[in-house]
């Protein structure tokens, strides 16, 4: 059953499935979101043979009390993130044309594992490791924005390399602590991408693929109307304490943005 959650007159977020909600809202005037990439990942770092975790202080939803090591035992005092096996529409290649005429704005993330499905456009890049280490996962991400003719590439640059952040980030997902989803983005690229899609002052943000609520972070700070729509209840319920936070706090986003990241939006 879809649920929805409204947090302030112009903010509302929604459980259950974009696909059917999004076509009976109002227009909004930009879809900015991280849908599924069709990468079929196992997000349940918990199950048998996994070894990969991060450790907190505290406990919270979704955590157990112990670490993998290397043979798959758990030891050691803190907690570890369980999230759910896989993100939803993950395991199969991802169509973005339900989102390409929802909105005059649309930014998408993931250009680079379905760009074919895309019309041409503006690129924009985040590049993860501008420390300049090799590393086994992608240095970075490529997001496509439907502005013709294209502007010039831009690339945002902040460290996300496990548990090593660079210091824009450290409000959010702090050297040693647990991040709140699996490929979770940083609220402070997310305000950037607003930036970057130059959106209406008065316009309503739309996320269809929520997640835990970056996207929402970023928009009620800088002042927007947001709609969220995510299919998983543990991510939806972040998503819900941490909009929440959001509008209950002023706006210091701009703030901790990396000075690499402020400038153009052209």
């Amino acid at each position: 059953m879809m649920r929805v959650e409204h947090l302030a007159e112009n903010v509302s977020l929604y459980l259950g499935d974009s696909r059917e909600i999004l076509p009976t809202l109002p227009r909004p005037a930009a879809i900015v979101s991280d849908p599924p990439y069709g990468q079929r990942q196992n997000t349940n770092i918990m199950e048998p043979g996994r070894n990969r975790g991060y450790r907190s202080n505290l406990p919270n939803q979704g955590q157990a009390a112990h670490k993998r090591t290397n043979n798959g035992t758990l030891r050691g005092s803190g907690f570890v993130t369980m999230w759910p096996r896989t993100i939803a529409g993950d395991d199969a290649d991802f169509d973005p044309s339900h989102l390409l005429t929802a909105a005059d704005i649309v930014l998408i993330w993931g250009a680079h594992r379905f760009g074919s499905r895309l019309s041409a456009g503006s690129t924009l890049v985040w590049d993860k490791v501008p420390t300049g280490k090799v590393r086994d996962q992608g240095d970075g991400e490529i997001a496509w924005l439907n502005v013709w003719p294209p502007r010039p590439v831009r690339i945002f640059r902040l460290l996300w390399d496990g548990v090593c952040v660079g210091p824009a980030a450290r409000h959010e997902v702090t050297a040693g602590q647990s991040r709140v989803h699996p490929t979770q983005k940083p609220e402070a690229l997310m305000s950037w991408c607003i930036a970057q899609a130059r959106v209406p002052a008065s316009g309503v943000i739309c996320d269809p693929y929520m997640g835990a609520g970056s996207t929402g972070v970023a928009a009620v700070r800088a002042g927007y109307g947001f709609v969220g729509m995510e299919l998983e209840p543990l991510y939806f319920e972040t998503a819900c304490r941490r909009i929440a936070d959001a509008l209950s706090r002023p706006s210091f986003l701009a703030d901790l943005m990396p000075a690499a990241a402020v400038g153009g939006a052209a």
